[in-house]
């Protein structure tokens, strides 16, 4: 995120924990509301401003014991989140059956300074560490340490917390001041039970996202910056740098786990590409040699070995020398070249820092900017499961603040597991066929936009009657993501139109996607299927097949 979504982030959120950790009713907040009451609205301000500075310690010493235990928060935050939600639960419970009237104590001194009343309110809540549980309980519930944040998006966060304390003992004593002549102790049992059902609700919302998160738990995110190091790429300690002083590019595979990456962002400084200054190299022939804007590349490789490129070099204006220079991006994909995205504003042009975020939705998208994202690049549906910086000859690059969504692209239970995962009991159902189309059917030809789409495989499918609509189940030869194709999962639905023997498709990938575009598909009786991907430029034709052809094996 950016350091505004950064400072948004934390500042939401720690007035939220500050308002939840000062709202109960124990014995500082009685004390609290006492003393507005007996001595006037200042005195129990004060006495609530010492809760905060307790609260605010205890929150310290929470995040700076948590900062040493981030990757394991990170790698078991639903976990987490469902014990600080039991937490909220059994905290809530307690304060909606609690009787205020038990703690009750009178203030001795009618003449207490404001110091005092800080520090007696300080020493109330000092005195109950066990407060630390429902810190850690709110820490967890609402995410509030995130490597990917820095130092000063924390420092908005913890200052948020005392705001949100201040703001509570500011509004508490306004009421109280204002309805001194009606409150007794009934209205503290009131707000005790106000206050347990919020936190209760709380903790319900943190139960339900918990359990979705583990419901998903395949997905998850790695986060690489200079706080937390760079793996194998790098130590911690400053951002990544990779100089190429050498003739050739230089990569640096960055250090992301297994996984299909649908998500991936990064900050990216040039340091060689100052305006109208060259930098060394060494060529192959042992000479030097300088270079004007060296420039670098972020290169990503899917699962079949593909490799997609967005190379990135500013370039001066050939004509005037007055006339700032642009920076090019140019993506390269297994097809080919795509014209290349100029743009003279939106990037820093030189030296200065530029965050970079690659998407993948129905395309694969490059988006960069200095202060706002703009689209830099767009490919066909490109999903990698590695990724790298390239830097040219003569080029110097720093890279922070790495975040890499994770994603195994695990197919539904439903898709994966059917009736027709039974080979046996597909070939039962194709031997007795209820009408010409159902049938074995295979790869015939094809006429692909490769720019657009590119072949999976030749694909053998079952052509099995569904009403007045076909289903084609997958039998066989996928040759993208293999590992992920299982006999019996549908590839495509065939739904009938006005027109015989003309059908609409659904055509889905290997994580049961449906590829965008408008599909048809026409059959040329007895043993033709023209599949037309309108959007894509390119046609698909099946052959119909024997069972004969079928090997026992598959």
């Amino acid at each position: 995120m950016n350091p505004l979504e950064g400072i948004w982030y934390e500042l939401w959120r720690g007035l939220a924990i500050g308002i939840i950790i000062s709202a109960p009713m124990g014995p500082v907040g009685i004390l609290t509301i006492q003393r507005t009451l007996d001595k006037g609205r200042k005195t129990g301000f004060f006495t609530g401003v010492g809760a905060a500075l307790s609260d605010i310690f205890y929150c310290l010493l929470t995040g700076f014991g948590l900062s040493f235990i981030e990757d394991f928060l990170n790698e078991n935050q639903d976990v987490i989140q469902i014990v600080g939600s039991a937490v909220l639960l059994i905290f809530g419970i307690y304060l909606f059956r609690s009787n205020p009237s038990r703690t009750l104590k009178t203030p001795k001194d009618p003449q207490i300074s404001h110091s005092k009343n800080i520090l007696s309110g300080f020493l109330f809540t000092f005195s109950n560490p066990l407060i630390i549980f429902l810190i850690i309980g709110l820490f967890a519930r609402f995410n509030f340490m995130l490597p990917e944040l820095n130092w000063y998006d924390y420092l908005v966060g913890f200052l948020s917390i005392v705001a949100g304390a201040l703001l509570w003992w500011f509004l508490v004593t306004y009421l109280v001041d204002k309805v001194r002549g009606h409150f007794n102790l009934r209205s503290m049992w009131l707000i005790n039970r106000i206050t347990g059902g919020i936190i209760m609700a709380f903790a319900v919302v943190g139960f339900v996202t918990a359990i979705s998160g583990l419901a998903n738990a395949s997905e998850r995110t790695e986060y690489f910056n200079s706080t937390r190091g760079f793996g194998t790429a790098g130590p911690a300690g400053t951002p990544l740098t990779i100089k190429n002083n050498g003739p050739d590019t230089v990569e640096c595979r960055l250090p992301i786990s297994s996984g299909f990456l649908t998500d991936f962002s990064f900050r990216l400084t040039n340091r060689h590409n100052a305006a109208a200054k060259s930098y060394p190299y060494v060529s192959r022939d042992g000479k030097r040699q300088t270079a004007r804007h060296p420039g670098w590349s972020l290169f990503l490789i899917d699962g079949d070995g593909n490799r997609m490129d967005f190379n990135v070099m500013t370039k001066d204006s050939p004509l005037d020398e007055m006339i700032l220079p642009k920076v090019m991006i140019t993506t390269v994909t297994p097809a080919g070249s795509k014209d290349p995205v100029r743009m003279s504003s939106g990037l820093d042009c030189f030296c200065g820092e530029n965050r970079f975020h690659f998407a993948v939705a129905e395309t694969a998208r490059l988006y960069g900017g200095n202060r706002t994202q703009h689209l830099l690049g767009e490919t066909a549906r490109f999903i990698p499961v590695a990724a790298g910086i390239a830097v040219a000859p003569g080029g110097c690059v720093e890279i922070d603040h790495i975040s890499a969504e994770l994603s195994p692209l695990a197919v539904s239970e439903m898709a994966r597991e059917t009736q027709w995962s039974d080979t046996a009991l597909l070939r039962a159902r194709l031997a007795n066929p209820t009408d010409a189309m159902e049938g074995l059917w295979e790869v015939y030809d094809r006429q692909l936009e490769e720019t657009m789409l590119r072949s999976g495989g030749d694909y053998r499918v079952a052509m099995l009657r569904d009403g007045k609509d076909y289903e084609l189940i997958y039998v066989g030869g996928a040759e993208k993501n293999p590992w992920l194709w299982q006999p019996g999962m549908v590839k495509a639905r065939l739904a009938a139109t006005p027109f015989e023997n003309v059908y609409d498709v659904v055509w889905y990938d290997a994580g049961v996607h449906e590829v965008p575009g408008d599909i048809k598909a026409e059959f040329t009786p007895p043993s033709l299927l023209s599949l037309s991907f309108i959007s894509q430029s390119s046609t698909l034709r099946l052959k119909k097949i024997s069972l004969k052809d079928w090997p026992s094996a598959e």
